[in-house]
């Protein structure tokens, strides 16, 4: 009779301990089921504001903004906008836009034009200056095959800051004439690269020989 009870009540405790199982497993799934929602739902909400930060910039739904459809953007096609003609936006010919020379425009000299020197200009810093930022606007790089490349934030009217496609601070361009502005490492050295304004809507990306890239930023 005894062995009886104590089989009843070893059954009665395992199939309550079953339930406890059973009822922590689906706490359990319920919990991940929410945690998977929720981040699906975050991560909507991100690429809803990538998009619309996005949005008027992209090459590829709008061809008046990619240069190997418009000739009038593609510098070698305009040589109006080809700094190897045109030298009031070439550096390499033309002192007062080239930072060896100029030392106004130099952000190891002028310590204002460096965000190593100059806080407001760091993104380190200065959050909402980095593309990851919700509330992030500014430029886009695109490769020669219209792929996004890179990003720009606009510091200042004389200041802007380069990002990978990963979101990393990789530079930073200081304006040195009306039409372009010069590219310098993070540590402030002069890569001898350099953007000149498409007289549209953006800019073409030259090398220290003043040949374009192929990148451009809208």
């Amino acid at each position: 009779m005894i062995s009886l009870f104590s089989s009843f009540a070893l059954f009665a405790q395992d199939d309550s301990s079953a339930r406890i199982a059973q009822n922590d497993s689906a706490e359990l799934q319920a919990e991940k089921e929410n945690a998977a929602h929720q981040a699906q739902s975050d991560s909507s909400v991100k690429q809803g504001q990538v998009d619309m930060s996005f949005k008027g910039h992209d090459p590829k739904k709008d061809a008046n903004l990619n240069p190997f459809v418009n000739k009038l953007i593609n510098p070698d096609s305009n040589l109006s906008i080809n700094p190897s003609m045109n030298y009031n936006m070439n550096p390499i010919k033309e002192n007062s836009l080239n930072p060896t020379h100029n030392s106004s425009i130099n952000p190891m000299i002028n310590l204002q034009l460096n965000p190593q020197s100059n806080d407001v200009l760091n993104p380190v810093i200065m959050k909402g200056l980095r593309p990851s930022t919700e509330t992030w606007k500014g430029l886009f790089l695109f490769n020669d095959s219209n792929q996004l490349f890179g990003y720009i934030s606009v510091a200042t009217q004389n200041v802007m800051l380069s990002f990978d496609n990963n979101g990393t601070w990789n530079g930073y361009y200081v304006k040195a004439g009306r039409m372009m502005y010069n590219y310098f490492t993070l540590f402030g050295v002069w890569t001898g690269m350099f953007l000149c304004y498409d007289n549209q809507s953006g800019y073409n990306l030259f090398d220290k020989n003043g040949k374009w890239t192929h990148i451009y930023v809208k």
